[in-house]
């Protein structure tokens, strides 16, 4: 069997890896960096193979392959490179037929005055990252009062969405679409970034506190998108995916200004997220040493048990999550929504 048929054999039983080195994982995050120049050191076909397996796994391809493709040439090599290649370009093309499903049922929303505000992959995609190939995103993701659901879920179905009985949950106030004649296509309408009834009590990221004049196009702007990120980060996923950090870390690169510093306090004010979205700028700022990070937090404190949530979030929460050690690292996360059960000061509505 030749090199490059024993490198593709492997690479298609490539499993979870029990764990990953330090220096793997930091590696894995610098080149996560979308707006780094860091340049890779010489890689084996295993390292290369294993660092590009993760960076896939953690949402992060696309940056990951783009610094590694210039040493991927060796015969060696190729193998791997032309693997994570088609892997990314399968990517771009699902992203692109998301992005036009996305465009228009957007469309769609306001010529039937539904309000809806289009959340995370693809608007973080356009607005926050250098270039929209770098940010793969899964689905389509809305936020919308929950008292005109109706209205936005009849457009849904126009656009040729149907909700299934079983990707329904009322309590997590999400429900799950799928594109009848494209069934990849998934369509998520929430009434909360916070789906856990528990947490959503005290801290809370809906239609409301997103856009508590109703405008839509007035909440789409580089606050609002740090928060989102920060709490989808911190509340929905407890940072298990390193894409999750990225787009903190982009996110707080793109606040410029007074006016948009306050539009985050005020946020922040009214919805009980501080502690979560410090979090995640802390966790941002110590993977990357980034000093917008930095700054946004400091400005937003204090803030109760920020120290607490540093000891028990850190990179080895993070970078274990796509590996087999992921268990050895869930009572951080445990506690950590415990904290922000306790740490979050929710207005009370009048």
């Amino acid at each position: 069997m030749s090199v490059s048929e024993t490198d593709g054999a492997s690479l298609e039983a490539t499993g979870t890896p029990r764990r990953l080195s330090r220096p793997d994982a930091r590696l894995l995050i610098a080149l996560a960096d979308p707006e780094s120049e860091f340049a890779p050191p010489p890689l084996s076909a295993e390292r290369a193979q294993l660092l590009l397996s993760q960076a896939e796994r953690h949402g992060v391809l696309p940056a990951a392959l783009r610094k590694l493709r210039p040493a991927l040439s060796t015969p060696e090599l190729t193998p791997v490179r032309d693997h994570f290649s088609t892997r990314y370009q399968g990517g771009v093309a699902f992203n692109m037929q998301l992005a036009a499903y996305a465009k228009r049922l957007r469309t769609a929303l306001a010529a039937a005055g539904a309000p809806a505000l289009l959340i995370k992959g693809q608007d973080f995609a356009e607005n926050i990252y250098p270039d929209a190939l770098l940010r793969p995103t899964s689905d389509i993701d809305l936020i919308v009062p929950l008292e005109r659901l109706d209205e936005v879920e009849a457009v849904a179905a126009q656009a040729g969405f149907a909700l299934y009985p079983e990707q329904r949950d009322d309590e997590q106030q999400e429900r799950k679409w799928i594109h009848v004649r494209h069934p990849t296509l998934m369509l998520e309408i929430q009434g909360n970034l916070v789906h856990a009834p528990g947490l959503r009590s005290v801290l809370s990221l809906g239609f409301a506190e997103l856009c508590p004049d109703g405008d839509v196009a007035a909440a789409a702007r580089p606050s609002t998108r740090l928060a989102i990120a920060g709490v989808h980060a911190a509340s929905s996923h407890h940072f298990e995916l390193l894409r999750l950090v990225v787009d903190v870390l982009q996110a707080a690169r793109r606040l410029k200004g007074a006016q948009e510093e306050q539009a985050l306090q005020d946020l922040v004010n009214r919805s009980g997220i501080r502690l979560a979205l410090v979090a995640a700028l802390d966790l941002a700022d110590r993977l990357y040493d980034d000093a917008s990070c930095r700054a946004i937090a400091t400005a937003l404190s204090p803030v109760r048990f920020r120290r607490a949530a540093r000891l028990l979030i850190d990179e080895r929460v993070v970078m274990a999550m796509e590996t087999e050690e992921r268990a050895l690292q869930s009572w951080r996360r445990s506690l950590f929504r415990e904290l922000l059960k306790r740490g979050a000061k929710r207005p009370r509505s009048s």
